[in-house]
């Protein structure tokens, strides 16, 4: 009998419009990634009644949770999974387009599956939100790593794909090499690293009677995008920054190729608006150069944006 191998795994993502409900006609995206632990565990409870021994009685099952992560790489053809980490796309544009995701209600919810297409095993999730998407970028080259936290209602297990013929996308990432940042509005030359994450906290907590176990509902909460940057250490007007409570902004750019948002040419912007720093004094570690590490929470209050983070994407795809 043949084993599974991770180099033929597939993960399918799609859209639901009803929650928790596989659509009468799947359609779906190959999404390529790294690693993945999508799953439903469904834990077992103790009884700690008593029966004149000392033998167990059977166990009983508990709450199920489908839950886990996948990490992949960031492409400029990713906007299904923006959408869904921060709720409100517009697109403009009548080729390339133009689609700015800003914070709003997430969309009813995704559904996402697993395929072992060597041993025909393919395990559905339904009800699927983004409960967390984290962004890596360095000034040391590579390509930016994109890490995303994935909260479920419902899996089931099948001998075939929902979807027998999804779209594929072209996997070309962003290298960090593609990037430049601002701080406060104004290009900056010192930062070596920046990481933030985008996080929903989701209420996982919503079993009813009569569902199975699975989740019936997964509400979103206050969104929180926060982070670091990490920068040399060569005056202390970032740290002041810090101390003083001054509100500054970041944005990231990627570009490829003309950044004329065609096939190849595409590009995404990271702007957070509106965020403080949080004070950190440098700390000496060695002989070597001395680095400055400011952690950071964005907000809303008065940002054009109205968002606390806004993702902008040029590309050749019409819609999400």
């Amino acid at each position: 009998m043949a084993t599974a191998q991770g180099s033929n795994a597939q993960l399918i993502f799609g859209e639901e419009s009803t929650f928790k409900t596989m659509p009468g006609t799947p359609a779906g995206t190959v999404i390529p990634f790294l690693n993945e632990s999508l799953g439903q565990k469904t834990p077992l409870g103790r009884s700690e009644i008593i029966t004149s021994n000392r033998n167990p009685v059977q166990p009983f099952q508990m709450e199920r949770s489908v839950d886990g992560n996948f990490s992949t790489e960031l492409t400029p053809l990713l906007g299904l999974l923006f959408k869904h980490a921060l709720g409100t796309v517009a697109t403009t544009g009548a080729g390339p387009y133009q689609h700015i995701f800003t914070v709003g209600s997430l969309p009813t919810g995704l559904w996402v599956e697993k395929g072992f297409t060597d041993i025909s095993q393919y395990f559905q999730f339904n009800g699927c939100k983004i409960g967390s998407m984290g962004f890596s970028f360095s000034g040391r080259g590579g390509v930016a790593p994109l890490n995303i936290d994935i909260m479920g209602a419902k899996q089931t297990i099948d001998t075939s794909s929902a979807d027998a013929s999804p779209d594929t996308l072209s996997h070309s990432p962003f290298q960090n090499f593609e990037g430049a940042i601002e701080e406060g509005g104004s290009a900056i030359a010192i930062v070596k690293d920046v990481d933030f994450t985008i996080a929903n906290n989701l209420d996982g907590d919503q079993y009813c009677i009569g569902a199975d176990g699975e989740r019936a509902e997964i509400p979103e909460g206050v969104v929180a995008v926060t982070g670091s940057i990490t920068a040399l250490f060569q005056s202390i007007t970032l740290y002041n920054k810090a101390v003083n409570f001054t509100e500054s902004s970041l944005k990231l750019t990627m570009t490829k190729g003309s950044g004329d948002g065609t096939a190849g040419n595409e590009v995404l912007e990271l702007l957070i608006p509106e965020l403080v720093f949080e004070e950190q004094v440098p700390p000496v570690s060695g002989p070597m150069g001395v680095n400055v590490t400011l952690p950071f929470q964005a907000f809303y209050d008065d940002s054009t944006e109205a968002s606390a983070i806004q993702l902008t994407l040029d590309n050749a795809v019409a819609t999400y």
